[in-house]
């Protein structure tokens, strides 16, 4: 299996297909593998390259350093070895955050842009959500994995599914590490709120019409772009690839013209 390493660091990752390199970003609590078939089917036009962050999968794992700053740092670390000079990257929920901190520092190695129910750094206006970060330090990782599995971006993946399968699958490898990283409340990652004018590149934007946490952030994201444009997909919540993959697959045709 390919990995990248140096010294202690660890990324594990697979590459699909020949042609234009395209990056996949995988949200929290995931890994690359969550991404089904979907790799395989832009396989036909791009050389696809699905990586799990660090933390996650078959990752390495430290037990800090888990800012957004790192995630990029990885990211950038990801590009250069492999010898891409300009991606597109499809990216999904807080994937989305590294993917658009990434291309506002790095605009000249970015094509093109897929945000799925994205994150932004900056952007607090979630309610109710798990603490699982305190679960995590004062109980126990699998108590907080508990907490999330059931929390309400997951509701639409039915139970036993083989789509809910694959999700518990990959929450059951995940570390926890980035939970109880004891320097988390040190971070201080710049707000990219402000900055999302200054992403020039082509951009798409997916969100589930139900996904009421992500598609309030989604709408404000989308008026802040340049070149952007908003596709709410009815009757989806969080898990856009999950939930409806031929729509996923629709709308990634239309836009990288595949």
């Amino acid at each position: 299996m390919p990995f990248l390493e140096a010294e202690e660091k660890k990324i594990f990752y697979q590459m699909f297909g020949t042609g234009e390199p395209l990056i996949m970003i995988h949200g929290v609590a995931t890994d690359s593998r969550y991404w089904g078939d979907i790799p395989q089917f832009l396989s036909s036009k791009y050389a696809v390259v699905t990586y799990d962050q660090r933390g996650h999968g078959r990752s390495y794992a430290p037990s800090t350093g888990y800012s957004y700053r790192d995630h990029v740092n990885d990211l950038k670390w990801l590009i250069r070895e492999l010898d891409f000079k300009k991606v597109t990257i499809v990216a999904h929920s807080a994937g989305g955050a590294i993917a658009v901190k990434f291309a506002l520092q790095h605009p000249d190695s970015i094509k093109a842009i897929v945000l799925a129910a994205p994150h932004i750094v900056g952007y607090r206006d979630y309610t109710d959500w798990p603490n699982v970060y305190r679960t995590a330090r004062i109980i126990d990782i699998d108590q907080a994995k508990i907490q999330w599995e059931s929390f309400r971006l997951f509701d639409r993946l039915r139970k036993g599914s083989p789509e809910r399968e694959l999700f518990l699958e990959c929450l059951r490898d995940f570390s926890g590490k980035v939970w109880t990283d004891p320097e988390a409340a040190r971070y201080v990652d710049e707000s990219d709120l402000k900055l999302l004018d200054n992403l020039t590149q082509p951009a798409l934007l997916l969100c589930g019409r139900d996904d009421l946490d992500f598609l309030p952030l989604a709408k404000l994201v989308n008026a802040r772009l340049i070149n952007g444009a908003l596709f709410e997909i009815p009757d989806c919540g969080h898990m856009i690839h999950l939930e409806k993959p031929d729509i996923f697959r629709r709308e990634l045709t239309a836009f990288l013209k595949l």
